[in-house]
């Protein structure tokens, strides 16, 4: 994930931006760190790691949502 897509991604966590995928399981993940970030209960480094991590375990999910990312 490069720098101007991760902003764009912690400014989707904090709530800044709404995004919503069209894939069901990125959307899930995205509204479980937003909970948590809200409720305190994790730090931003956290989420972006779970982030990474998976993308990293579903790369057509990464490559589509994070091209659609980059254009908002």
């Amino acid at each position: 994930m490069d720098a101007a897509v991760k902003v764009k991604v912690e400014k989707i966590l904090r709530g800044e931006i709404r995004y919503t995928s069209a894939n069901l399981a990125f959307n899930m993940l995205i509204s479980k760190m937003q909970k948590r970030l809200k409720a305190g209960s994790v730090d931003m480094e956290t989420c972006m790691k779970e982030m990474e991590e998976f993308l990293a375990k579903y790369p057509i999910v990464a490559k589509v949502d994070l091209a659609n990312i980059a254009a908002l």
